[in-house]
């Protein structure tokens, strides 16, 4: 049975200001014809969401007929993570980074022409809640296969993008008041330890299955059996604010689906948790999910370093106030919030790894769950991840 929301934002007269605003064009200049709605995303990439993609046939008053294509993210509470929806305020921080951040950030770049993500043409909180925006593929922006990773290349792309978000962030905070508190949570925070402990508390009993499986060292299980029934609250301290430190607004989600390239551009969707505090969160979380197998380790020092150049450079280029950490300071503060690291091997890297994507099954406690996250682990992919990951960890001192 369809919903009240899909009921009502599913009609032609939603969408007559989306369209008057995306072709500049006043509303008796035209009139839509026909509308269509599919799935814009599997239903892992709709983590806390439903992502539609509407197709509208519009006539203009001189006969012509168009169509034209947008993406709708629609709040719901039956997908995965919807009931954490509104603890989250997900809604609530992705309409003000559309709305106010992404605008004025790319307008502090607007000599350089760099854009964030898509242009959003609508959005309401009552009695529904959707963000209507452009759609990607239009310009011919793909997302790649999230169990292959992406290639040096891409990588090198969406570092240089993060690192321009994050710098003209800095520059934007340094010119306005910033008083959000919803943007002092990330994925995680103490305020979250209730509901998402339990998440991970079977997560980790079955990555130390796997890893004693494997035959991991003694010393490496033992660095990570400490971490029993505590993973999420251990991490979250890690990301108290600090107003000694330099901070961003991270974009608190990025991996493989939530970036979307061109072979001249990278454009980043999903800004749902980002949240205010040490780059160390999108830089961590990035490379570990998003980087592929052969490059995840081996260059990880090349990538930072990457992130480095390009974050200099552009707090020159916006004429910053604030000095950026020093290459060896960013490095320290990766290592200090290197537990992150573990945290994602065991939840977001594997899931991005493996063929059969279950969120439910991933965090279930019953014997269901059980057998899929060992068979999970046990995924070739996810075996080498782990081969590399693992030792990484504890050589760079990631896992104390």
């Amino acid at each position: 049975m369809a919903t009240d929301c899909e009921i009502t934002w599913q009609k032609a007269a939603f969408f007559v200001d989306v369209v008057g605003t995306d072709l500049n064009l006043p509303h008796d200049a035209f009139c839509i014809v026909d509308l269509q709605t599919s799935e814009a995303a599997a239903k892992p990439a709709g983590f806390m969401s439903l992502i539609h993609r509407v197709k509208l046939r519009i006539r203009l008053t001189g006969g012509e007929e168009r169509t034209l294509s947008y993406v709708v993210k629609e709040k719901s509470d039956q997908v995965f993570g919807g009931e954490v929806v509104d603890v989250m305020q997900v809604f609530p921080k992705e309409i003000e980074v559309y709305e106010k951040f992404i605008p004025a950030f790319e307008e502090l770049w607007r000599r350089d022409g760099v854009k964030f993500g898509p242009r959003v043409f609508k959005t309401t909180t009552s009695p529904f809640t959707v963000i209507v925006m452009e759609d990607l593929r239009k310009d011919n922006f793909t997302v790649k296969e999230s169990h292959e990773g992406l290639s040096l290349k891409d990588c090198e792309r969406t570092i240089q993008k993060l690192a321009q978000f994050h710098a003209a962030s800095v520059v934007f905070f340094e010119q306005n008041e910033f008083h959000a508190d919803e943007f002092m949570k990330g994925m995680f925070s103490d305020s979250f330890i209730d509901i998402f402990e339990p998440f991970f508390a079977p997560l980790l009993n079955s990555y130390l299955h796997a890893l004693e499986e494997l035959q991991y060292p003694t010393d490496i299980l033992e660095a990570i059996r400490r971490y029993k029934g505590k993973i999420y609250s251990a991490v979250s301290k890690l990301y108290h604010s600090d107003a000694c430190k330099f901070k961003v607004l991270n974009h608190g989600d990025p991996w493989v689906n939530n970036i979307q390239l061109n072979d001249e551009d990278v454009r980043l969707v999903d800004y749902q948790i980002a949240f205010y505090g040490s780059p160390s969160f999108d830089l961590l979380y990035f490379i570990t999910t998003s980087a592929s197998n052969e490059i995840r380790t081996s260059k990880f020092d090349h990538l930072i370093e990457c992130y480095h150049h390009n974050l200099v450079e552009g707090l020159q280029r916006l004429s910053s106030k604030s000095t950026a950490p020093t290459l060896q300071e960013l490095h320290e503060d990766i290592r200090a919030h290197g537990l992150l690291m573990c945290a994602l091997s065991m939840e977001g890297a594997m899931m991005a790894l493996v063929p059969d994507k279950n969120l439910e099954l991933m965090c279930d406690g019953t014997s269901a769950g059980k057998a899929y996250r060992r068979k999970s682990y046990a995924e070739p992919r996810v075996v080498a991840m782990l081969e590399q990951l693992v030792p990484f960890m504890r050589d760079r001192g990631f896992l104390k």
